[in-house]
């Protein structure tokens, strides 16, 4: 009886023996392959990580299971598609960049050839106003300003295209020039214009309210060709009045150019956009433009330090100010 139960419990023993080794060896093989999923989820997060902040040369081993391995390779082939379309866009953006170069320059060798004609033809047509070939009638004077309006609107929207492009590709630099008498300036830019008012039949009337001697420091080219554009716009679209206003003044901070027409003026929904590279209302008026000139302008006054405003109410005319710091 004795044997007998020393054999059974001997024997029960030994089972459990046997079956906490097969219990120890698979917890082995599991531990292990934990330890490798661990190793394979870890090198996966590196990867996406990677990926995630523009690394896309790091690639994922591939894992010890089907599915592991079917990931990995998924991943992988996904990194190198991007790749590949990375490199299909860089080729592509630099493939454009070289086309707008030889775009830009092209326009630019353009505009500035186009200026010698148009000029050439401005000075003949000012020889043939004046009789320099001869007595003219009066329909032939009319006739002969009217091209010189048009070869005046042809050159203006030649020198924004020129200058649009130096923009575009340099910006402005500006070189500044101290004590500038401010009222002489200005009557040097209206005696300019005054020819172009004259073929509009209008005149420009100077309101001035500077201190006396009041000079300024800037870039007197940069600036002629903001207010010169102003004032060649009123003239273009200040339809229902003779007269162009422009007046000048100051403060302890401050010097402002404000320059009035009387024309149509600008609709409440078109006075966020009239400073928009391209947007123009030239339509409205039968002119052509290619929409530079405000955009330009308001550019330039930028890197000057200073702003411009405008203000307008339909069928009562616009005015834009030039506001500068002293």
């Amino acid at each position: 009886m004795k044997i007998a139960i020393l054999t059974a419990t001997t024997v029960f023993f030994s089972i459990c023996a046997i079956l906490n080794i097969i219990i120890l060896v698979r917890y082995s093989k599991l531990l292990g392959k934990y330890r490798e999923l661990l190793k394979y989820l870890k090198g996966l997060n590196n990867c996406i990580s990677s990926a995630r902040w523009g690394n896309l040369q790091i690639r994922v081993r591939k894992g010890s299971t089907i599915h592991s391995e079917e990931i990995s390779k998924n991943l992988n082939s996904l990194l190198e598609s991007i790749l590949d379309r990375d490199k299909m866009i860089q080729e592509y953006v630099e493939k454009e960049k070289e086309n707008n170069n030889i775009k830009e320059d092209f326009i630019a060798m353009l505009t500035h050839d186009l200026k010698v004609p148009i000029i050439a033809q401005d000075n003949t047509l000012d020889l043939l106003l004046n009789e320099k070939f001869g007595q003219l009638s009066k329909e032939q004077k009319d006739a002969i300003k009217n091209i010189k309006i048009s070869n005046s609107d042809l050159r203006h929207l030649v020198e924004s295209l020129l200058d649009s492009h130096k923009f575009e590709k340099k910006g402005f630099v500006p070189k500044i020039q101290e004590n500038v008498n401010f009222r002489e300036f200005i009557d040097d830019i209206i005696a300019q214009a005054n020819s172009i008012a004259s073929l509009h039949n209008k005149i420009i009337r100077l309101y001035d309210h500077l201190e006396p001697n009041y000079v300024i420091s800037t870039d007197i080219f940069l600036l002629r060709r903001v207010i010169q554009n102003l004032i060649l716009n009123a003239i273009s679209y200040g339809v229902n009045s003779d007269y162009i206003d422009i007046t000048i003044e100051n403060n302890d901070t401050q010097y402002i150019v404000r320059v009035r027409d009387y024309g149509l003026g600008i609709s409440k929904e078109n006075m966020d956009k009239i400073f928009n590279k391209y947007y123009s209302a030239a339509e409205l008026y039968s002119k052509a433009s290619m929409g530079l000139g405000l955009y330009l302008s308001n550019k330039i006054i930028n890197t000057l330090g200073g702003s411009i405003r405008a203000a307008s109410e339909e069928n009562k005319g616009a005015e834009f100010s030039v506001i500068m710091k002293k």
